[in-house]
Order: C-alpha cells, then structure tokens, then sequence
C-alpha cells in the first residue's frame, strides 16, 4: 500500500515502501512457495507489515482505505468552482486533496473493477457525513465532540512510528 499522486520515473522515490503495508492475496492458484516469494519481496522491498488477506477481505480494504478516498479527494476538488481558492488554502485542504492529482484511466478501472465494495464503502460514509451534518444543523456539540475524539482515538491509530 505504497504509491505517490504522480506517475512516471521522474516522480520515483526509493523511499516509497520503507514503512509501508504489503498485502499478499493467494488464491487456490497460489502454492506456498509462490506466496512465500511475494511475501519475501516484500521484505526486500522494504515494507514494515507484511499481510495475508482473501481477495475478498482485500477489495473490502481496498475500497475504503484506498478507492474511497481517492473518491472524497476527487469529489472535493469538483464540488466548489470558486475562483481563486488556491489562493486561500490552508495545508489541511492541500493535505486532503493531495491524492486528486490522479491517474484518470488507472483510477476509474480500479474503482469500477471493485464497484461493489466500493460503493458499499461509499453508501456507509455518506450516511456517517450525514449524521454529521445533522448534528450541526441540531447545535448538537456534545455529539459531534464526541465523533471528533473517536475520530482523534482512531486516527492516531494510523500514525507511523517515529524511526
């Protein structure tokens, strides 16, 4: 689970999959010397965690670490035509966003190629968004606190350990 929003060798890194997550996805195809080898890449490659998931757990994950966010991403950077508001952002939307300089052809193959999950994913966030929204048209503060420190608790959960 390693990429950058720009495609091309001039964009490579090496540094790209140091920290990074690896998933292996075998199949009835796979022998486990194949699925040793994928995994023993990954740890030549650099990879911090090294997993084993069905292809279905993995298009389930996929779908909404990686597809549904590119999504939000997208939709953000189109849903607002205001002139000029680059000239007006912050890092918090420029850290959102990032991802929106997407590989157009790549993106909508994998998210068609997933359309059920994903969806699924997107059928959960847009009623978690709601449930939001409501809690500030009804001056629900002490609710709303209290997503945000779930959110908090959860979010640290995904920061890097420092090296």
């Amino acid at each position: 689970m390693a990429g950058r929003e720009r495609s091309g060798v001039e964009f490579s890194d090496p540094q790209v999959f140091k920290g990074a997550n690896y998933i292996v996805t075998p199949t009835e195809k796979n022998t486990e010397q194949a699925i040793e080898t994928c995994m023993e890449l990954g740890r030549i490659l650099g990879f911090a965690k090294i997993s084993k998931l069905s292809p279905e757990e993995h298009d389930k994950m996929i779908a909404f670490l990686s597809q549904l966010t590119h999504c939000i991403a997208v939709t953000l950077m189109t849903c607002n035509n205001t002139p000029d508001l680059e000239k007006y952002t912050g890092d918090s939307f420029r850290d959102l966003t990032r991802i929106a300089k997407i590989n157009d052809k790549m993106w909508s193959e994998l998210f068609l190629m997933n359309k059920e999950q994903l969806l699924e994913q997107m059928d959960v966030f847009i009623k978690e968004f709601i449930d939001f929204k409501k809690m500030i048209e009804n001056d629900q503060e002490e609710q709303m606190r209290e997503v945000m420190k779930k959110a908090t608790s959860r979010r640290m959960l995904f920061d890097k350990p420092k090296a």
